[in-house]
C-alpha cells in the first residue's frame, strides 16, 4: 500500500533540505548520490516518485523521534 504524502509534509521537507549547503551531496542509498536540488525535485514529486517518498518518510520519522 502506498501512503500519499501531503502538501504540508512536502513543504516541510523541502524547507529542511533548503537549509542544507548549496554544494551538499547526499547518498540516499536507494537513489544514488544527489545534490540538494536533485533531492528537492524528488521530494516535490513524492507522490509519484519512490525516492522522494522515502526521503519524506525518513525526515518525518526523524522529526517524530525528536518529540519523544
Amino acid at each position: 500500500m502506498i501512503i500519499m504524502v501531503t502538501k504540508d509534509e512536502i513543504e516541510l521537507v523541502v524547507a529542511r533540505l533548503r537549509a542544507m549547503p548549496d554544494n551538499a551531496l547526499v547518498s540516499a542509498g536507494f537513489g544514488g548520490v544527489m545534490n540538494r536540488e536533485q533531492l528537492i525535485e524528488h521530494v516535490k514529486n513524492a507522490n509519484k516518485d519512490e525516492v522522494g517518498r522515502k526521503v519524506v518518510e525518513a525526515h518525518l520519522n526523524y522529526i517524530r523521534s525528536c518529540g519523544k
